[in-house]
């Protein structure tokens, strides 16, 4: 079959003519093109018919697809196909040494999107985590019922969650944590594509050191009310400290920043949590046991991948 005549333009400065093709939340990282996104678009007949989407931090191996279309009149011709090649390719270009793209199991468009995936070359999808959609007060209720709380909790001498204000020190922890390998899919405080919400984003610390965060975002969240104003907060990533993970510290850090989102926004504002099957397989399990019986939605989220080491533009 002749593939149609097209052109794959790394997208620099304003891009915004391609926004159509992406998640609203990331067309506006298009204008312009921030220094972090790798977007490469599809012209065909002298207009954009489609978009790749990504992220990619200087510092970091893993380059991640975020989203990937073309335009309905002019699918199932081996655009996508092509599309996708032209986005490892500057992946690879940039330093990147492997992609990859996580979604959620109900998305629209996850057969198309896996498809495409498959065809070029990446791994087969695999469930990497879950993430738990819900009200913020039913979440504080759970975990204010659970008996062995209130003792956790009770640490405020040696244990507290403090406003997220670095120092050159901490920012060395920070560093020295992201070597860690269970923190491979981690960005740290000062490397996420989204700004923070700094109210329910916290450094962790123990004796006054700096062993762990959790960060979050304001959002709005469509699977829960499409045209609603309910404020929505996403828990982007949270990291403690190997050797406290059994304390039950970041039970009381989810605690605190819950009931500060609850105490500005109401019980009825949305709480958006991800926790990872790779490397945190226990709060998977605590998850779906102690979560999902409260929450709106609790959905799995697949992963699939490529090594660009091996990849051939």
């Amino acid at each position: 079959m002749t593939q149609p005549r097209a052109s794959f333009p790394v997208l620099k400065g304003h891009a915004g003519l391609f926004s159509s093709f992406t998640f609203g939340r990331i067309g506006r990282w298009l204008e312009p093109v921030r220094d972090d996104v790798i977007a490469v678009g599809v012209i065909a007949g002298a207009r954009p018919v489609g978009l790749a989407v990504g992220t990619f931090s200087p510092g970091r191996t893993q380059a991640e697809l975020l989203s990937i279309a073309v335009a309905p009149p002019v699918r199932r011709q081996g655009l996508g196909r092509r599309l996708l090649k032209a986005w490892q390719t500057e992946a690879l270009e940039r330093g990147a040494a492997e992609c990859r793209a996580s979604y959620n199991e109900s998305m629209t468009g996850r057969t198309a999107l896996e498809a495409v995936l498959a065809r070029g070359g990446w791994t087969r999808p695999r469930a990497s985590g879950v993430v738990v959609i819900g009200r913020v007060g039913k979440m504080v209720d759970e975990v204010g019922g659970w008996p062995s709380v209130a003792g956790r909790l009770a640490m405020p001498r040696s244990c507290s969650f403090e406003p997220l204000e670095l120092s050159a020190a901490d920012i060395e922890a920070v560093e020295r944590y992201l070597s860690d390998p269970e923190a491979a899919d981690m960005l740290g405080p000062f490397r996420q594509a989204e700004p923070l919400a700094l109210d329910f984003s916290i450094a962790i610390r123990r004796h006054g050191q700096l062993v762990g965060w959790l960060l979050a975002t304001e959002t709005r969240h469509p699977l829960i009310e499409a045209s609603s104003d309910v404020p929505a907060i996403r828990y982007l990533e949270a990291y403690l400290d190997p050797a406290y993970r059994q304390s039950g510290i970041m039970v009381g850090a989810y605690y605190h920043c819950y009931s500060r989102q609850m105490a500005r926004f109401g019980r009825d504002s949305i709480a958006i949590y991800y926790t990872s099957h790779d490397s945190r397989p226990r709060m998977v399990a605590l998850t779906l046991r102690r979560f999902a019986p409260v929450a709106e939605r609790v959905e799995t989220i697949l992963c699939a991948g490529s090594r660009l080491s091996v990849f051939c533009p």
